[in-house]
């Protein structure tokens, strides 16, 4: 009913309401002095009935008027909560996706990361408008489809489906719950109700008998008060529209903390893997030195990799972060090749993989691992991929990640 007001800031508007209800409090002051004051105030009894009237009046409009300014606070804050909720089940779900191999993984967290920028810059602008695009449930039937697409070969890949599958049923119903809201507002009656009870408030206090000064003195107090109050409502009525509403914080906080990291970790993996395979298929030959430790020696075709630290410089260049290659010594994983720095400054070679940390216990079974994690004690956002042979044997991790600015509780690194 008011929509109209949200097309302009809160300052603005509320002092609109504000002038408004001082201007007509003024209009009925003075028009009932000027007409029937005289006729009303015959017997001096008359100002005590209006202020015996005006007295019971303000306790019944203002436990309306207090009634629904706090169903609409409380409104506001139910949306916040499913908002929140959805959001966080967007990073479940999201987390989830890890489970997948390769490059099935990396298409259905691409398919999120573009629904949560499509919501985030231009489903949440549409929803300020009281308008639903259709355009965000297109984006999420595109990544229920591509994940109906993955057919799992083993127990593990079934679970992980059958867990993203609740999750997305999950992320529905509380989407749903949120674009119920967009629309959602006080009934236009009820607007009626608090309109025709303002006027007569501010009629009633136009009858009352005192010295003009006084009078207006007390009623620019009582209409002050009144148009903030019914600003207010009006401000938080519909959940996302004007400048109180539920913004897409939530959203973006789960894009900037777990998925834009993840992308850029996710392009530089294939930077790596792109530019060790150039060289040729994976295979360990010889012994070497990793700063006094005895290694084998990782190639990749002709090239050994060991203390050769063009690839992962490279990668590093073109995309940031860090890199890293990895080779399997007995049951430790080494740093051979990586531009990650030790406390005291230098390369970090010959610094092995946390033997108890969640990491490697992905890549004995010839998993991957993307997540957070701590390495030589700093965050990390991370990925590490087995490097396998010509037989399937895991001889070697590829790793590339960034550094993050928040401390994490993961003690692998």
């Amino acid at each position: 009913m008011l929509y109209w007001i949200y097309n302009y800031s809160a300052l603005t508007i509320g002092t609109i309401f504000v002038a408004v209800f001082l201007l007509a409090t003024y209009l009925a002051i003075f028009g009932f002095r000027s007409s029937l004051h005289g006729w009303f105030h015959r017997q001096g009894k008359s100002n005590d009935m209006v202020g015996f009237a005006l007295s019971s009046y303000s306790v019944f409009y203002g436990l309306l008027i207090g009634l629904i300014a706090v169903a609409a606070y409380q409104n506001l804050t139910v949306v916040q909560d499913v908002v929140t909720r959805e959001a966080s089940s967007l990073s479940a779900m999201y987390n989830d996706l890890y489970g997948y191999p390769q490059p099935t993984r990396g298409i259905l967290q691409g398919d999120l990361r573009q629904y949560t920028r499509y919501e985030i810059e231009r489903g949440w602008p549409a929803q300020r408008n009281g308008i639903v695009s259709p355009e965000g449930g297109h984006r999420l039937s595109q990544f229920a489809d591509d994940l109906l697409t993955f057919q799992p070969r083993q127990k593990s890949e079934e679970i992980v489906q059958a867990e993203t599958f609740r999750e997305l049923n999950g992320y529905i119903d509380e989407r749903s719950a949120r674009i119920a809201n967009v629309t959602t507002g006080i009934p236009g009656v009820l607007w009626w109700v608090v309109g025709i009870g303002a006027a007569i408030f501010i009629a009633l206090v136009a009858m009352l008998d005192m010295e003009i000064h006084v009078h207006l003195i007390l009623a620019s107090l009582l209409a002050v008060f009144l148009g903030l109050v019914i600003f207010l409502i009006a401000e938080m009525d519909m959940p996302f529209r004007g400048e109180i509403s539920v913004s897409p914080g939530a959203f973006k906080e789960v894009y900037d903390s777990v998925m834009a990291p993840d992308d850029a970790v996710n392009r530089s993996m294939a930077d790596l893997i792109s530019l060790t395979g150039k060289l040729g298929p994976p295979r360990l030959q010889g012994r070497a030195n990793a700063l006094g430790r005895d290694v084998p020696g990782l190639f990749f075709g002709a090239t050994e990799v060991n203390n050769n630290f063009d690839i992962v410089d490279r990668v590093v260049a073109e995309t940031g972060g860090t890199a890293t290659l990895f080779v399997k010594s007995d049951d430790e994983y080494v740093r051979v090749s990586t531009n990650i720095e030790s406390s005291s400054g230098v390369r970090a070679v010959g610094s092995i993989l946390d033997p108890d940390g969640p990491v490697i216990q992905k890549i004995r079974i010839g998993q991957a691992f993307y997540g957070e994690t701590r390495i030589l004690g700093f965050p990390y956002m991370t990925g590490y991929e087995p490097i396998k042979d010509a037989s399937d044997n895991v001889i070697g991790i590829y790793y590339v990640g960034y550094r993050l600015r928040t401390l994490s509780p993961n003690p692998s690194r």
